[in-house]
């Protein structure tokens, strides 16, 4: 919109569009002409991780599972003031990009404190691990739920407190289901990662792959989720009762030809990271497929673990080389970097537009 203004009264926007036309609904305010500017939303991360910015550099490029090995043993280093003092980083950086809400997912939940020193928003999911079964899987459970309260207490009006099972492969189908009946949980966001590469169907489903490998080498055994050979993480999960309205899923590149309709259907967010899926060579999203579904999506800056600095324009460029001939248009780039991610956030309301 050329010659737009924006109308602002005790830092709430009040009014939008032709300049004359705000200055006519709002006689009174002084005027600030920014000259040759464009005033644009905040941008929306829907999905990164601000605990592991500190780790930028120190993982291999290339194939996902030996990546994930080797953050699973760099994590096992890192202390608590580590991972607080990295989400404040990565919250500044945030800010410097032009980012001023997020959905961060982190196992210690260091970014309730991080947003809210930066004066940011966002949602913050508490990432949790295990295959624990039976009355081991509702002890585990309530204890996660008895720490989202407690992380809720300490988070301020800008900051929601939600909840990661951190991917199939590592949150098995029991204590999933144990999470999902605490009654404590069932009105929080939830997040995960979801189909973010092949290995992740080869060992949900059979056990098998360079991801069992990982996880047997550190002396644990791989999350397992029923159904038919071959077939991915989104039907499992649906026919497991994990898929939920609301759900933000990350990644979301090794899906079955059906899936996008029915993560439309269902209510399930996605989170496109152009950058890390790249760097761990996990392939493409099929945002064009998702698009046409219907399903949410918007961009996610993941971490710099294996991705780029938390800028949401970089990832925007990302995903425009990447699709090729088929890459979004400037203004749908600008969409996902916003109004997009807002809305896979359930905040469409509040943030991703003007």
């Amino acid at each position: 919109m050329r010659d737009g203004a924006v109308a602002v009264r005790d830092g709430v926007i009040t009014a939008a569009g032709p300049a004359a036309e705000v200055a006519a609904a709002e006689p009174g305010l002084p005027c600030e002409d920014l000259g040759a500017a464009v005033l644009m939303p905040g941008l929306v991360d829907a999905h990164c991780h601000l605990e592991w910015s500190l780790l930028e550099g120190l993982l291999p490029r290339g194939a996902f599972a030996p990546w994930l090995g080797a953050l699973l043993r760099l994590r096992g280093r890192q202390q608590p003031t580590d991972h607080a003092f990295a989400a404040d980083a990565a919250a500044v950086r945030c800010v410097e990009a032009g980012t001023t809400t997020v959905a961060d997912s982190g196992p210690t939940g260091a970014g309730v404190g991080a947003l809210g020193n930066a004066g940011m928003r966002g949602l913050v999911f508490l990432e949790t691990f295990g295959r624990a079964t039976g009355a081991q899987a509702q002890t585990e459970a309530a204890e996660v739920a008895g720490r989202l309260d407690a992380l809720a207490e300490t988070a301020g009006p800008r900051v929601e407190i939600g909840l990661s099972p951190h991917a199939p492969y590592s949150v098995g189908e029991e204590y999933w289901r144990a999470l999902s009946e605490q009654a404590a949980l069932a009105g929080r966001r939830w997040a995960t990662h979801l189909a973010e590469s092949a290995d992740e169907r080869t060992v949900i489903g059979g056990g098998e792959g360079p991801l069992a490998d990982v996880f047997r080498q550190l002396g644990a055994e791989p999350g397992r989720w029923p159904g038919p050979a071959g077939v991915g993480a989104a039907r499992r999960f649906e026919a497991a009762g994990a898929l939920r309205g609301g759900l933000v899923a990350a990644h979301c590149v090794d899906l079955d030809a059906e899936d996008p309709a029915l993560l439309a259907r269902v209510g399930v967010g996605v989170a496109h990271c152009p950058t890390s899926n790249a760097f761990l060579g996990c392939g493409r999203m099929p945002i064009e497929r998702l698009d046409a579904a219907g399903v949410a999506m918007g961009l996610g800056s993941d971490s710099p673990a294996s991705a780029g600095g938390y800028d949401l324009r970089a990832e925007a460029r990302a995903c425009a080389a990447i699709q090729g001939p088929n890459a979004p248009r400037a203004e749908q780039l600008l969409r996902l970097a916003t109004l997009g991610g807002a809305r896979v956030l359930g905040l469409q309301e509040q943030v991703g537009s003007i």
